[in-house]
């Protein structure tokens, strides 16, 4: 297993079990949080090529992550931003469907749900059995030009295989969109050979950034079949041979690759230096290691569980078994009550819909969740 407690030192003794809320920030990114906030403090320390600099990290950090182009990475403040850039120019006309499934998170489907005012079908998907390919392949229409859907739904904890859901799509010329917010970080992934469209993802869960991070990957196709190009002002200027020195002349660069749909202020020095830092101490790790590391202690969990009390509501085992353990109990009342002898035990964990929701990360140990079986597994 690996051994990074000491680089998260804000969990003194706390075991953080609830990262598909919020992924802690490594000591580092709040020394690269504090910095950039003395640069702020005083601003004559804020050089002008930082503010190319300060996002070209981060495009690298994360093209390293997923296996991308660093140039076909957009920087965003959400998995949202991305959803809404494509549910706004993705080539879509009346009559063309978008297939969604039920009981995904809000954020992968209310970016679509205004498409209907333009003649677009939204269809739902049944969400109470796994979406696998051949699934996908009898539900598609003539009509159908979109699936988007979670890497890992966040309600049940199942993976689905992306990489196979993508061979559907390739098939009959489909646009296939992933949210990716429970799955960046704590599972390894090559965009390029997962054949999928276009990936969002949050920031501040499983890649540990600070809030309001994220960012979106077009591969070239979707991006070059986009109907509309923002046009922020900095960046085009930045494009220019003399950057910030030059006048205005009110002229569109030429922008490589998808910096054109970045967010505006794509510098963000306070939060993208953190979460650069954040990323590179996972790179530095790696992936292929934290996601052996997190299936550990999902493993040691689950087994734990044994024949206690307790019933797993989400998979039990690979490939769609998650790095997010739902568990309740026999009668659903006793789980606020679980969950308040786990803080007070010093466990973290989360209570949704009336269950509860375990999700250990790279920065938690066996002991960890020894402590948690401790009070799951009590009379």
């Amino acid at each position: 297993m690996l051994d990074v407690r000491d680089e998260f030192g804000g969990l003194a003794e706390r075991a953080w079990l609830n990262c598909a809320h919020q992924g802690p920030l490594p000591d580092r990114a709040v020394t690269a949080a504090q910095q950039a906030l003395e640069e702020k403090r005083s601003p004559w320390r804020i050089a002008d090529d930082s503010f190319a600099a300060v996002p070209s990290r981060l495009k690298a950090a994360i093209g390293h992550l997923i296996g991308a182009n660093p140039d076909d990475v957009v920087l965003a403040n959400s998995a949202s931003y991305g959803l809404e850039l494509l549910s706004r120019t993705l080539p879509l006309a009346e009559g063309d469907e978008i297939l969604l499934v039920d009981g995904d998170f809000p954020a992968t489907i209310y970016p679509w749900l205004p498409l209907r005012e333009r003649g677009i079908r939204v269809r739902f998907l049944p969400g109470d059995e796994a979406l696998t390919p051949e699934r996908l392949a009898d539900e598609l229409g003539p009509a159908t030009r979109v699936l988007c859907a979670s890497w890992v739904f966040s309600f049940t904890g199942r993976a689905v295989d992306i990489t196979a859901l993508g061979e559907v799509c390739r098939r009959h010329e489909m646009t296939f969109v992933v949210n990716g917010s429970q799955a960046v970080g704590a599972r390894a992934l090559d965009v390029a050979a997962a054949g999928i469209d276009a990936l969002v993802s949050s920031g501040f869960k499983w890649t540990c950034g600070p809030y309001a991070t994220g960012f979106t990957w077009l591969s070239p196709r979707v991006r070059d079949s986009l109907t509309y190009r923002p046009a922020y002002w900095l960046t085009h200027q930045l494009a220019a041979a003399d950057g910030l020195e030059r006048a205005p002349r009110y002229e569109l660069a030429e922008l490589p690759g998808a910096s054109a749909y970045d967010v505006f202020c794509s510098a963000n020095f306070i939060n993208f230096r953190a979460w650069t830092a954040s990323i590179e101490l996972l790179l530095e790790h790696g992936i292929e290691r934290v996601a052996a590391h997190d299936q550990a202690l999902v493993a040691r969990l689950v087994d734990g569980l044994g024949d206690g009390p307790l019933r797993l509501l989400s998979p039990p085992v690979e490939p769609e078994r998650s790095t997010l353990v739902f568990v309740t109990h026999p009668e659903p009342s006793a789980n606020e009550r679980l969950h308040a002898s786990l803080r007070e035990a010093g466990v973290e964990v989360a209570l949704r819909a009336g269950r509860l929701r375990l999700s250990p990360h790279l920065y938690n140990t066996a002991d960890d969740i020894d402590r948690a079986l401790a009070v799951l597994r009590a009379p």
